[in-house]
């Protein structure tokens, strides 16, 4: 059982380094995403906004776009998501991150038979957690690698969750650094 001075001391080691997180601005990630969904691979692009928000706080803009196939069946999804999370690191230096988003993802599975696209598509709630570091390539400039795992309900009561890897460009406006 965990007692609460214990989580209260945690609680408040937490909080220093969030307290003197520096703020970061606002930096626009685009990149190359692969993700592995069901068993399946799937390639494609990953585009993010981050934001200061409160105090330590930040907000996180999410989108990805992913195609893949399994035994004939072109597949597709795409991620909306939105959400909170924290960047530690020196504004225009190395930059780490965690975030928890939540949002909508869109699937859609089809084939084609003789010319004839047939298709099914889908729409639900799903959750996106992860994390990253962006490495300075110039002032303004980063590279990022970042890692997300995304989980959502499917209608018929089973989950449809994967791995999500993702690299790119990250370009930083905002505060000066």
């Amino acid at each position: 059982m965990i007692r609460p001075p214990f989580v209260l001391a945690a609680l408040l080691a937490l909080a220093a380094p969030l307290a003197a997180a520096q703020r970061q601005g606002t930096d626009l990630f685009a990149g190359y995403s692969f993700a592995k969904i069901d068993d399946v691979n799937r390639n494609g692009a990953n585009a993010a906004l981050g934001f200061d928000l409160i105090g330590p706080i930040d907000g996180f803009v999410d989108s990805s776009l992913h195609w893949g196939g399994s035994e004939g069946t072109n597949l597709e999804d795409l991620t909306l998501m939105a959400g909170p999370g924290v960047r530690f690191g020196k504004r225009g230096g190395t930059v780490f991150f965690v975030r928890a988003l939540a949002g909508l993802v869109r699937d859609r599975a089809s084939i084609t038979v003789l010319d004839v696209d047939i298709s099914e598509s889908s729409r639900r709630f799903a959750v996106l957690a992860g994390g990253g570091i962006d490495f300075p390539l110039a002032k303004k400039l980063a590279v990022r690698a970042q890692g997300d795992y995304l989980w959502n309900d499917v209608p018929e009561g089973s989950t449809s969750s994967g791995f999500r890897a993702s690299a790119g460009i990250v370009f930083r406006f905002g505060i000066a650094p």
